[in-house]
């Protein structure tokens, strides 16, 4: 389905990280270039695919298995993009599709990702379960939304993803904590920017599961039916899955500080 909406473009790339299906089959079957390279983190990925794919064109577009173009969204990239282009990158907003139905609300739209960029321009380091963007140069950002499935595999799937994801939030929240927060970007005119100052400032919020439910129908998840409440209580136990892991990881830590060293 992924790849379906692919057509438009002459150079489509599937890079696998070992998965055991049909995945590097069916993207050989429907057109793609297939590349192969273990897992390592997202940052790395993406660099890897920036380094080692050759690629027809300087502009690149990162979609994942989930996710979806839109007749819309392609639109605009022909109108966003030439040899002239100064910009690095463009964030693009996605809409999160759960139970049949787009959640704008409970789903906080828009969210920007960096996923168009020129790739002799930006890099990318990891961020938390993801990834954040690295450049020197202008960033600009797209209007048009691409799709997000975010729960195509199941329910199941989601939550042991989202195992895996709060152990490493919970590492980023405690390496977060100790930044500085600036008043001025809670401020900004700029998305991205601000929406990165209001989660560091989340992290130093206490009761955050409750709260997580609590925001999401209060902006509107709640007028959504059931798809909105089932996703905020996910969003409230990923929460406390992360909450969880770092109170083991400072029990850890302070249980490495007392214990003395072994003498041989």
């Amino acid at each position: 389905d992924c790849l379906a909406t692919c057509g438009w473009c002459d150079d489509v790339h599937v890079l696998d990280s070992g998965s055991d299906d049909n995945t590097r089959e069916l993207g050989g079957q429907l057109g793609a270039m297939v590349h192969v390279h273990p897992f390592e983190s997202f940052g790395a990925q993406r660099n890897w695919a920036i380094d080692n794919i050759p690629l027809r064109h300087d502009w690149v577009f990162h979609l994942d298995a989930d996710e979806r173009f839109t007749p819309e969204l392609v639109d605009e990239l022909r109108r966003s993009i030439s040899d002239k282009t100064p910009e690095a990158g463009f964030h693009v907003p996605a809409k999160l599709i759960f139970m049949d139905r787009w959640l704008r609300r409970s789903g906080g739209y828009p969210t920007y990702q960096m996923r168009l960029f020129h790739r002799q321009r930006m890099r990318f380091t990891d961020y938390g379960h993801g990834q954040r963007e690295m450049t020197d140069g202008m960033v600009g950002r797209l209007d048009q939304p691409y799709l997000h499935y975010n729960f195509s595999k199941g329910i199941e799937d989601w939550i042991e993803k989202h195992n895996r994801y709060s152990t490493l939030e919970a590492s980023q929240i405690l390496a977060t904590v100790a930044e500085r927060l600036h008043p001025m970007d809670l401020a900004s005119s700029d998305p991205v920017r601000r929406r990165r100052a209001l989660k560091r400032l989340w992290y130093r919020t206490p009761c955050r599961p409750l709260l997580r439910f609590l925001a999401m129908m209060v902006r509107g998840g709640a007028l959504e039916g059931g798809a909105g409440r089932c996703y905020a209580s996910l969003m409230a136990l990923y929460e406390r899955m992360i909450n969880l892991k770092i109170k083991v990881i400072l029990a850890s830590r302070q249980t490495s500080a007392h214990t003395p060293p072994r003498k041989d």
